[in-house]
């Protein structure tokens, strides 16, 4: 399951199958994600703030070879076509050279296709016609679940696949109400914590640092809008 996956699957009421949180919140998160994996994966490379002026953030191919996942794929193929893009010209609803232009609904009918959730026609105000993904099999959430418990209460080092989903779950604010708990400033404290170690090579890590950037950036200014 890819991280765009989990993350998703927490931003879904599981009876009712609706969002928890606005989509200009969840859509830039979710091209974070595919962003992250595949820097994890070795195909990009962000640019940081050792770079030269004007060249933070970019984001540049490193290896074109296929990762074997259609979304994973498709993206790496945007990203090579955009010619070093910002991370967050590429997680932007804004730009027309965005990798998360129909991603979350591609993703939520691959989980249903998998069975962790139905797709479902339902109604607004009893007559305008939308459709909901309630859970089917809960397995795959209460793993998730309890990789960040474990990591952000009890206090064990997850790996680094959690720790780019507790980055995002920070970004978009949604954190605090995926792991409840009576104690929100160590909770806070814990995240910050992790999400500043050293848990992966130092070029990985700070090219997540600017996916979190860009995350963050992109998700408070399409809340913002939603908003207005």
């Amino acid at each position: 399951m890819l991280i765009a996956e989990e993350f998703l699957l927490l931003c879904l009421d599981d009876d009712a199958g609706t969002r928890l949180l606005s989509g200009e919140k969840i859509d830039p998160a979710l091209g974070g994600a595919v962003l992250a994996e595949l820097v994890l994966l070795n195909r990009v490379g962000i640019t940081t703030e050792t770079d030269r002026w004007g060249r933070r953030g970019r984001v540049s191919v490193i290896s074109a070879e296929p990762t074997g996942d259609s979304e994973l794929d498709s993206a790496l193929r945007s990203i090579a076509a955009s010619g070093g893009k910002r991370a967050k010209d590429l997680i932007s609803s804004m730009s027309f050279r965005r990798i998360t232009k129909g991603l979350r609904d591609r993703l939520l009918a691959r989980l249903a296709a998998a069975g962790v959730l139905s797709r479902q026609a339902d109604t607004v105000l009893a007559f305008i016609p939308r459709t909901v993904w309630p859970t089917v099999d809960p397995t795959p959430e209460q793993e998730v679940r309890r990789r960040l418990h474990s990591a952000l209460v009890d206090g064990l080092t997850p790996n680094e696949r959690t720790v780019i989903l507790i980055c995002l779950l920070q970004a978009t604010g949604h954190l605090a109400k995926v792991v409840p708990t009576e104690d929100r400033k160590l909770l806070k404290a814990r995240a910050k914590a992790l999400s500043e170690g050293e848990w992966a090579a130092k070029a990985v890590k700070q090219a997540i640092d600017e996916v979190y950037a860009a995350t963050a950036s992109v998700a408070v200014a399409g809340g913002i809008a939603a908003s207005s």
